[in-house]
């Protein structure tokens, strides 16, 4: 799928901001990003607010264990505060309508110095009505991401842009000639953008489809 190879990408940079034994996944759909994970000697938990999802990320993922979880509800993340080194919140909070909430839930159920990973779609000017066929409130700048990630009382240490070709893709597609993704995952495509996310790991562009953001509890 279209989704293959970049996810690889997306990881590789993920794992090099991952801290400490005890990591919890939220949001983590249908197990495919914590999959990869589980190569690691990491104790890894996932949760989801998708029943359906969850029994996917069960089946493709045996050795972890999965709960079901709403980031809006803050009463059920009580029994988890400072419970784990690393949060990953990947493609979570745009579904969000108060993302602020979800900040403040992620916030408490961290250790103290632990360390949450977020990723979001980049760049107002590229949402689409694609974007909110699939349930996206919002894209996000490095300065929307960070003031709502600062205000729940994280110390920003880096963000990124990321898929600086994949935004030309995304405009092209979604916004000019407003396709849905079920018509453009073709293997070319795919192959194309991961050769060229290799090399852009590497190199910091000023903008991309995605941003990437790691901040600390302190």
């Amino acid at each position: 799928s279209v989704y293959h190879p970049w996810l690889k990408e997306k990881l590789n940079i993920l794992i090099q901001l991952v801290e400490g034994k005890k990591i919890l996944e939220v949001g983590c759909g249908n197990g495919n990003l914590i999959k990869f994970f589980s190569k690691t000697n990491m104790d890894l938990s996932g949760s989801d607010f998708s029943e359906d999802y969850l029994k996917k990320a069960k089946i493709k993922n045996p050795g972890i264990e999965f709960f079901r979880g709403d980031l809006t509800d803050q009463d059920f993340w009580k029994p988890y505060e400072n419970s784990f080194d690393t949060v990953i919140c990947s493609e979570v909070i745009e579904h969000l309508e108060q993302d602020k909430i979800a900040l403040d839930i992620i916030f408490s159920i961290l250790k103290p110095n632990g360390v949450v990973i977020v990723t979001v779609p980049a760049l107002s000017f590229l949402y689409s009505n694609f974007d909110s066929k699939v349930g996206h409130y919002r894209r996000y700048s490095k300065k929307s991401l960070t003031k709502i990630v600062e205000e729940s009382g994280f110390k920003v240490e880096n963000s990124r842009y990321w898929n600086f070709l994949g935004m030309f893709g995304w405009f092209f597609l979604f916004k000019i000639l407003k396709k849905d993704i079920r018509s453009v995952s073709n293997s070319f495509f795919s192959n194309i953008l991961g050769n060229w996310l290799k090399i852009e790991s590497r190199i910091l562009f000023p903008i991309g489809q995605t941003l990437i953001l790691k901040a600390r509890k302190n």
